[in-house]
C-alpha cells in the first residue's frame, strides 16, 4: 500500500486535504496507482499511520485521503 505524508498528527479528521509538498511528491509516485479509490497509508510526522482511502476534489483540483473504517 501507498504512503502518504500528511503534515499532522490529528488522526481523529473525517478528511485530510493533500496539499502539502511532501504529500503531492508521494502522491506522484503513485504512478498509474494514483486513482480516486485506491488505498493508502496516511503518516503523520510523529510516526502514526491510518488507512484511508483517495478522492479527488474537481473543484479546487486536490487529491483528499477520507479515513477508511
Amino acid at each position: 500500500m501507498h504512503r502518504i505524508y500528511i503534515p499532522t498528527d490529528d488522526l481523529s479528521r473525517p478528511d485530510y486535504w493533500l496539499h502539502h509538498p511532501r504529500s503531492v511528491a508521494d502522491l506522484d509516485a503513485m504512478g498509474p496507482a494514483l486513482r480516486t479509490g485506491a488505498p493508502v497509508t496516511l503518516c503523520a510526522p510523529g510516526g502514526a499511520t491510518l488507512a484511508a482511502t483517495l478522492h479527488f476534489h474537481d473543484e479546487v483540483n486536490c487529491w483528499i485521503a477520507r479515513p477508511s473504517g
